[in-house]
């Protein structure tokens, strides 16, 4: 008998692996929500290089007609215009760029949609009230949601605007 009792206990007990198991699953909680946060981080980064590449673009379209950018003002209310006869007319091209680079911001962007104005307090609007005051520079305007940042103060809305020289 004496043996077993100067006999030393090795391995762990069970409190010890329930303790070493709890702080493993914490560190691999927290590590999944470091992930998360990094995920939604780049989604609304890549949306908002979508929106500026966008807004660029139509300020490149506007650019390649210059003498037609009257047209781009505003957004044509036509449903899907193709420019098919030769020559085309400025407004029909000016229709059919706005109507394309409308469809190209509701595909990419949650809940996008963009528009070119003249105002003079450009960083405001929202899509359904642009807030533009026909006056000052010519500005483009693209607006998309941000489900992540509902609850914030501006309803998860966000806004790219460019200013053009004209």
């Amino acid at each position: 008998m004496s043996n077993l009792a100067t006999c030393k206990h090795r391995g762990f007990s069970l409190i010890e692996l329930s303790v070493a198991t709890a702080i493993f699953s914490m560190g691999l909680g927290s590590l999944s929500m470091m992930m998360l946060a990094t995920v939604q981080g780049t989604a609304e980064a890549h949306h908002h290089t979508v929106a500026t590449s966008q807004a660029e673009s139509m300020a490149e379209m506007i650019a390649m007609s210059s003498d037609a950018y009257g047209h781009y003002v505003f957004p044509v209310d036509a449903p899907v215009i193709t420019c098919n006869e030769h020559p085309c007319s400025d407004g029909a091209m000016a229709a059919a760029n706005v109507a394309f680079w409308q469809r190209h911001l509701g595909e990419e962007l949650p809940g996008g949609s963009g528009l070119v104005c003249r105002d003079s307090t450009p960083d405001d609007g929202k899509p359904a009230d642009a807030s533009c005051d026909d006056s000052g520079s010519l500005v483009i305007k693209v607006f998309w949601e941000e489900t992540r940042h509902a609850n914030a103060a501006g309803g998860g809305l966000r806004r790219v605007v460019t200013r053009l020289p004209w």
